[in-house]
């Protein structure tokens, strides 16, 4: 799952906007005997589970009893979730929340920016790739295709209302 984009940095995947759920991360292996799952997950999705929050597996709903870090990453505890077996009963399945949280400012979701026009020297973001490093967006110029950092300094605008991104023009990197 990729991330957001804070000051120009990354982007958040989520679900469309008019799907009532937000996929959170995919449950892994059972951690000791007391119901501890791994959860596959990105660290900004970590806020979905926190103790108390509402998550969904399949069409049960389930309340976080705690987050814990483990050696290998994030684990998860779900109420009425308190043994071994019962833990792997829900291994491998996908979590999901009820809504998706509130974006920060310069925050984007990836499905917002496809579509977007670009300036200057035209083209259409096609998609967006998520990286270690940084995101790129996938810009489409006649028969061309290239990637650009989305990071503020290539991509120093982004305005959903008007329908573009400014993107820096780099000699080798974009389309000239």
């Amino acid at each position: 799952m990729p991330q957001v984009r804070k000051k120009g940095s990354t982007l958040e995947s989520s679900s469309s906007t008019d799907h009532p759920r937000v996929l959170v991360g995919r449950l892994g292996k059972p951690n000791g005997l007391d119901g501890f799952l791994g959860i596959y997950t990105e660290s900004e999705n970590l806020s979905y589970l926190e103790p108390q929050s509402t998550v969904f597996i399949d069409d049960r709903t389930f309340i976080v009893r705690t987050l814990r870090q483990g050696k290998k990453g994030p684990q998860v505890a779900l109420e009425g979730v308190t043994d071994r077996p019962g833990a792997e009963r829900l291994r491998g399945k996908e979590v999901y929340a009820a809504r998706r949280r509130q974006l920060q400012e310069g925050e984007f979701w990836p499905q917002d920016l496809i579509g977007l026009e670009v300036r200057p020297g035209g083209g259409e973001v096609v998609a967006v790739t998520h990286g270690a490093a940084q995101d790129r967006l996938i810009i489409q110029r006649r028969e061309l295709r290239f990637e650009v950092p989305f990071v503020e300094e290539l991509v120093p605008i982004v305005d959903l209302e008007e329908g573009f991104v400014e993107i820096v023009e780099v000699e080798g990197l974009s389309a000239l």
